[in-house]
């Protein structure tokens, strides 16, 4: 309903594209962007895609996924940094 820039694009292979999601959204969970956004029906829509996070420390998660150490890690939401569990 607006336009946007890519800033970045990750390609991943032999990865389940559910999963690496499904990991993406529970990592970050805490730092779902919570708002509605109404389009020119005034329909609502509350999308639970944008997160707040910094563009390296989203790259250092695909990172962490992509080498399966993304289990010994959580993301920091007031810190805004991953550290270990």
């Amino acid at each position: 309903m607006a336009p946007v820039s890519v800033i970045t694009y990750y390609e991943c292979y032999n990865i389940n594209p559910q999963k690496l999601e499904n990991l993406t959204h529970r990592f970050f969970g805490k730092s779902c962007l919570n708002l509605d956004v109404y389009d020119n029906d005034g329909i609502r829509h509350s999308p639970r895609e944008w997160f707040i996070a910094p563009l390296e420390v989203i790259e250092q998660v695909v990172q962490l996924i992509v080498n399966g150490k993304i289990v010994n890690y959580i993301y920091d939401d007031n810190l805004e940094r991953i550290v270990l569990k």
